[in-house]
């Protein structure tokens, strides 16, 4: 069963203007039915890391061989591929949640016909 809140999706929190830009950019690639009012924090964190990757991705094209840029650039990319899972914004991540969405519906329609 489908322990979500059912609340509608998150309310545009107040936040720079860069980070908003990369927040209404996920909102716009999100499935609004699958958004609740509680993932606002996680969308916030993701547009934010967003945001220092591209700080980081300039920062790398200046200068290619520093390495430590390049370390903290690849655990921000890892950290957004991680929180990103949740809202289907990768093929594989999107093909999962249809899969269990699939599933639950045939659980549902097996244990109605019982």
């Amino acid at each position: 069963q489908d322990k979500t809140p059912e609340d509608g999706g998150p309310v545009r929190p107040s936040m720079p203007k860069d980070v908003g830009k990369k927040y209404d950019e996920l909102l716009s690639q999100i499935q609004s039915s699958i958004l609740r009012k509680c993932d606002v924090h996680e969308l916030l964190t993701i547009a934010r890391l967003l945001v220092q990757g591209d700080r980081l991705a300039a920062a790398l094209e200046a200068d290619p061989l520093d390495h430590k840029t390049a370390r903290v650039y690849q655990g921000v990319v890892d950290r957004v591929h991680r929180l990103s899972a949740a809202f289907g914004l990768s093929p594989a991540d999107r093909k999962r949640l249809c899969l269990d969405t699939e599933e639950d519906v045939d659980e549902l329609e097996e244990f109605n016909r019982s």
